[in-house]
């Protein structure tokens, strides 16, 4: 069984990781008193790195608690790990459909440990904060200010997910098992406080991309007071403070959208001004260990396996892609392909043999694998004339672009999810072994605009919602389409805007908290997961998750009770 206790040792002082931009650097620090070394300034600041190395943790592998369950994402086969599908596929089935989902989900306890770590590394830098030799004080109250963003971020993934939680501010540096679930709404009006501090003491920009800046402050807390203003004990302000935050951001002159959508995307242009904050990743920072991210491999299939020649397991065209999490149908439903530039920077519906099969006339380079568009029509006379020009193509209609499994009856193969694409990835053929060095995007700009539309639409104000989704439907416009791209604010809704989010940012990790935020999770969840609604077991319930058994079981606290329905 594992143990949650929450306590820090010194292994924190072998951080171990960095980062491209070199501020996460790589030391070596056994045999070296910690107390004593975070009081210097190469200890503090390593200290506080590792705070940001935590966000890899959480974020590194899978987004199990974030893109299952949901309206766009379901679930898709399930491929072993090392030889071993480590009961892959029966926690994510638990996760997406809901009906037998308890506490002994080792996705839910790994997401639990790995997010109070980062607390408690952050609690750890803020308690030292005082003593600090070495450094300038306006430096030390920056750190301080960045530890703060940090747990406040970490308290609001916990709260979304889990509710009341204990909520720990202090530095452990021993076993302890006495916590106290803290409601809800104190933990809210936690993170609001420190994130109004750490506005005032954070910089516009900073050195060293990655960093917390008043930006990144800004967009969280205003994501908090939106995501408040839907609760029972939200505040009546809520809304519309959670807009003049977003507009802050917008016109702040820091931050722009990319020229177009694509520019997102570029992987040689991870650090563009349209990121407002991200988890950092480098191919230096892996050393001889797998430490990179996964989000290129997911939302596609593996073509060696779902194809009978024409691909080898590791193209370096096409990398390694698990269906684990599979698009909807809804998913690309969603997207006017004759206006919306979206659709091809998201996915890919051409798929060209990277190894010949001379029995059947196939070479290397024929279109092998073909997805037509799902909003077009495509025709037996269409069907037969891409045959004519490629006779060994599998054509994969969209009524097909559904699992293979649980009797669905569907193909397993869709129009896969590429844009997070990673050049530099050296996938040695060990399903554990995942090196993504692209960043992973926690807030950008257009996420701000669609945010702002939200809160202006919940406070009363179509017309300036409509212009900030107008903002981002005009940059994603296909040339000459800008106009065709333009909505009205009548057309504004909370369903236009999930479904606007869903197409700006296909693959990202925040589908499952924009659902609950909104609350559309399960109406949403039931009527296009197929997997889930064949199942048919949302409630309210599982709006919050299960708390970790062995978090039960070794917590002594007498207020700490699990959540209602687990």
């Amino acid at each position: 069984m594992k143990k949650y206790r929450i306590f820090i040792t010194a292994a924190f002082m072998a951080v171990g990781l960095s980062s491209c931009n070199g501020y996460l650097d790589e030391e070596n620090l056994s045999n070296v008193n910690a107390d004593e070394y975070f009081q210097k300034s190469e200890g503090f600041e390593s200290l506080v790195n590792g705070a940001y190395a935590s966000l890899r943790s959480i974020w590194a592998n899978e987004p199990w608690l974030f893109n299952l369950g949901v309206d766009i994402y379901t679930r898709g086969e399930s491929y072993d790990v090392g030889g071993s599908y480590e009961n892959r596929d029966v926690y994510s089935s638990e996760l997406n459909e809901y009906g037998t989902l308890d506490a002994q989900n080792s996705f839910v306890g790994n997401f639990y440990q790995n997010v109070y770590y980062g607390i408690q590394v952050c609690n750890t830098a803020i308690n030292k904060a005082g003593s600090v030799s070495g450094l300038s004080e306006s430096t030390v109250s920056q750190r301080l200010a960045e530890a703060r963003f940090l747990r406040a971020y970490y308290y609001y993934l916990l709260t979304e997910q889990f509710g009341d939680v204990a909520l720990v501010t202090e530095e452990i540096n021993k076993p302890q098992t006495d916590f106290s679930r803290t409601p809800e709404k104190e933990v809210y009006d936690f993170i609001i406080s420190e994130l109004n501090d750490a506005i005032k003491m954070l910089p516009a920009s900073q050195e060293n991309f990655g960093r917390a800046t008043q930006g990144a402050a800004k967009h969280l807390l205003g994501l908090v007071y939106l995501t408040r203003g839907y609760k029972t004990y939200g505040q009546p302000s809520d809304f519309n403070q959670a807009a003049t935050l977003f507009d802050e951001v917008i016109n702040s002159g820091r931050y722009q959208l990319q020229p177009t959508y694509a520019d997102v995307y570029d992987p040689d242009n991870q650090t563009n001004n349209e990121v407002i904050f991200s988890v950092q990743y480098d191919t230096k920072s892996f050393g001889g260990q797998h430490g990179g991210n996964n989000q290129r491999y997911l939302y596609g299939f593996l073509l060696d396996k779902k194809v009978p020649t024409g691909f080898e397991r590791y193209s370096s065209r096409y990398g390694y892609h698990e269906n684990q999490f599979m698009p909807t149908q809804f998913l690309y439903s969603l997207f006017n392909t004759s206006v919306d530039s979206r659709y091809d920077v998201n996915f890919t519906s051409e798929y060209y043999a990277t190894m010949p099969d001379e029995s059947i006339g196939l070479k290397e380079g024929d279109l092998r694998v073909y997805f037509p568009k799902y909003d077009q029509s495509f025709t037996k006379a269409d069907s037969l004339a891409l045959m004519q020009e490629n006779p060994n193509a599998i054509i994969i209609t969209p009524d097909r672009w559904k699992q293979d499994i649980e009797h669905i009856g569907g193909s397993g193969m869709c129009p896969m999810i590429t844009k997070f694409g990673d050049p530099k990835d050296d996938y040695t053929g060990d399903s554990r072994q995942k090196k993504s060095s692209r960043d992973i995007f926690l807030f950008r700009l257009a996420d701000t605009y669609l945010l702002a539309a939200e809160a202006y639409y919940k406070a009363g104000d179509n017309v300036k919602a409509a212009e900030r989704i107008n903002a981002v439907r005009r940059r994603a416009a296909l040339p000459g389409h800008a106009d065709d791209m333009t909505i009205q604010p009548s057309d504004v809704n909370i369903d236009f805007i999930l479904d606007e989010r869903a197409r700006e940012m296909a693959g990202e990790y925040n589908r499952w908290m924009d659902l609950k935020r909104t609350g559309k999770l399960i109406e949403r969840t039931l009527k296009y997961n197929n997997l889930a609604a064949k199942v048919n077991k949302m409630d309210s319930h599982i709006l919050v998750r299960p708390i970790p058994q062995a978090v039960m079981d070794q917590t002594t606290g007498g207020n700490f009770k699990q959540n209602t329905g687990y």
